[in-house]
C-alpha cells in the first residue's frame, strides 16, 4: 500500500508547487497577450491531441515526454519509467559496392586451335565471368535498435544498434562438359604472353569449373545520448524538438570470399592420360573499431516525428588478406599434391595483414507516423561510406610465372608471380530502412 501512495503524494507535491510556482509568478507574466494564466491541463485521452489553454500548452509527444508552456519559458514533465525504453526493428534494402575482379572465365569459338582458345585479345574470346565489378547492387538486411532513458528528464540515455546485409550477394559461375571451349585466361610473366588454362577443350581435356564468391557486412554499436537540447526546451509551433549528442563504440565488418574450384580436368590425350584436381582461394576481412561521435535532432509533429542524424566513427581498420591454394596430379594411378593453384603461387600465398586508421560517415533520416501511443511506423533513407577496404576480388594478380604451375620446374625461371599487394578501394552502402518503433 505505501507504495501506491507514495506517487500519489509526489504528484500532488509537484501541482502545489507549480500552484506556487504560478501564484509568484508577476501579474504582467501571468496575464501575457491579455489573456489568463492556467497552470494545469489534463492530457486528452487522444494521444494525439494537444490541448492548449491560454499562455499553457500541453502537447502529448511520441516517447511520453511532454512539456508545460509557461508563457516564454518551457518545463518539461517527467517521462513515466514505462516510456522510457524503445525498441525499433527495421527492415533494410540497401545498394552496395561490389568489388572489382579481372576476366576470370573465358570461351572461343568451336574453331578456335588449342593454343589461341580462351586468349585474351584473340579473335572470339568472351568473357563469360569477370572483367568488371560481382557482389553489388540490392541486398536485403535487419537492424535492430534499443535504448533507455537514465533519467526522468529525458537527458540521458544509454542504445545500443545491431545491423547485418543477410541477402545473397555471391555472384557465380559454373560450366564445363560437353563441346564448349571453357579457360581460365592469364599473362605467363615468364613468356611476356597472354594464354590461358583449358578447363574444357574437345578431345584435349574434359573438365569443370565452379567459381563461388561471398560478401557481408555487419556492424555493432552501443553510446551514451546526452541531451543539447532536450524535450520541452527547444519549441517549434507549439510542439517540443530534441537535439542530442552521441558518443560510443563502434565495430564494423566487411568480409569478401572468391573460391575456384576444378574438381576434375581427365585429360583425353592418349599420349599424356592423367587428371587434375586444382582450387584457389581469396578472402579478406576489414574489421574496424572505434570512438563514434555524431548529433540526433528530431522534430515533432502532431501525428509523426522526423528524425535526422549525422554520426562519424574513427578508429583502426584491420584488414586482412587470405591467399590459398592446391593441386592434385594423378598419373597412373600415382597422385601427388602441391600446396599452389593457378593464381595462388608460393609468391603470394599466405596471410597478410595490416592496420590502417579509418573515418566511417553515415548519415539517416528517419520519419514516424504514430499508430498508437505505444507504436510508431517509421521510414527512412541511410548511407554509410567506409573507405580504403581491401576486397577479395582485386587482390588476384593475374600474372602468373607458369614455371611455378604444379608440378613447379625444379629452377623458375624469370619473376615471381603472382605478387601480392593491399589493393584499396572505397566501399558504400545505402538504402530505404522500413520498420516499427515500441515504447514500454
Amino acid at each position: 500500500m505505501r507504495k501506491r501512495v507514495q506517487p500519489l503524494l509526489s504528484r500532488q507535491f509537484h501541482v502545489l508547487a507549480l500552484l506556487l510556482f504560478a501564484a509568484l509568478l508577476p501579474s504582467s507574466a501571468a496575464a501575457q497577450n491579455g489573456v489568463a494564466f492556467v497552470p494545469m491541463a489534463v492530457h486528452s485521452a487522444d494521444p494525439y491531441s494537444s490541448v492548449s489553454q491560454a499562455a499553457g500548452t500541453f502537447p502529448s509527444l511520441g516517447g511520453g515526454l511532454g512539456s508545460v508552456n509557461f508563457g516564454q519559458g518551457i518545463i518539461p514533465s517527467p517521462m513515466v519509467l514505462s516510456e522510457r525504453l524503445w525498441v525499433r526493428a527495421e527492415y533494410l534494402y540497401w545498394k552496395t559496392e561490389g568489388m572489382d575482379v579481372p576476366p576470370l572465365v573465358t570461351t572461343s569459338p568451336a574453331t578456335t586451335s588449342q593454343f589461341d582458345a580462351g586468349v585474351l585479345g584473340e579473335p572470339g574470346t568472351k568473357t563469360l565471368f569477370g572483367g568488371g565489378e560481382i557482389n553489388g547492387g540490392g541486398v536485403s538486411g535487419v537492424r535492430l535498435k534499443s535504448g533507455f532513458w537514465l533519467t526522468q528528464q529525458g537527458t540521458f540515455a544509454i542504445e545500443g544498434e545491431y545491423f547485418q546485409l543477410l541477402g545473397d550477394q555471391d555472384d557465380g559461375f559454373s560450366g564445363g562438359g560437353g563441346t564448349s571451349i571453357i579457360a581460365r585466361p592469364f599473362y605467363d610473366s615468364s613468356r611476356d604472353v597472354d594464354t590461358a588454362q583449358l578447363i574444357n577443350f574437345p578431345n584435349v581435356v574434359d573438365g569443370t569449373l565452379r567459381i563461388a564468391t561471398d560478401s557481408d557486412l555487419k556492424s555493432m554499436l552501443i553510446n551514451g545520448r546526452v541531451a543539447l537540447c532536450p524535450v520541452g526546451v527547444c519549441n517549434a509551433n507549439g510542439l517540443s524538438d530534441r537535439v542530442d549528442w552521441i558518443v560510443g563504440y563502434r565495430y564494423l565488418d566487411l568480409d569478401d570470399s572468391i573460391t575456384f574450384s576444378e574438381p576434375s580436368l581427365d585429360s583425353q590425350l592418349q599420349q599424356a592420360p592423367g587428371t587434375i584436381s586444382l582450387n584457389d582461394r581469396f578472402t579478406s576481412s576489414n574489421e574496424f573499431h572505434g570512438l563514434q561521435l555524431g548529433v540526433v535532432h528530431q522534430t515533432q509533429f502532431k501525428r509523426g516525428w522526423l528524425e535526422s542524424m549525422l554520426r562519424v566513427a574513427a578508429g583502426n581498420t584491420k584488414q586482412e588478406v587470405n591467399i590459398s591454394g592446391n593441386t592434385s596430379i594423378t598419373e597412373n594411378g600415382t597422385t601427388d599434391n602441391y600446396s599452389n593453384g593457378l593464381f595462388a603461387q608460393r609468391s603470394n600465398i599466405g596471410k597478410h595483414e595490416r592496420d590502417q586508421f579509418t573515418m566511417i560517415p553515415e548519415v539517416g533520416l528517419t520519419l514516424g507516423i504514430r499508430l498508437t501511443d505505444w507504436l510508431d511506423a517509421t521510414v527512412g533513407y541511410s548511407v554509410m561510406y567506409f573507405p580504403s577496404v581491401v576486397r577479395a576480388g582485386t587482390q588476384i594478380d593475374t600474372d602468373v610465372n607458369s614455371n611455378l604451375i604444379a608440378p613447379e620446374a625444379a629452377a623458375p625461371v624469370g619473376t615471381l608471380r603472382p605478387g601480392f599487394e593491399f589493393v584499396e578501394s572505397d566501399y558504400w552502402a545505402h538504402g530505404l530502412n522500413l520498420g516499427a518503433e515500441l515504447r514500454f
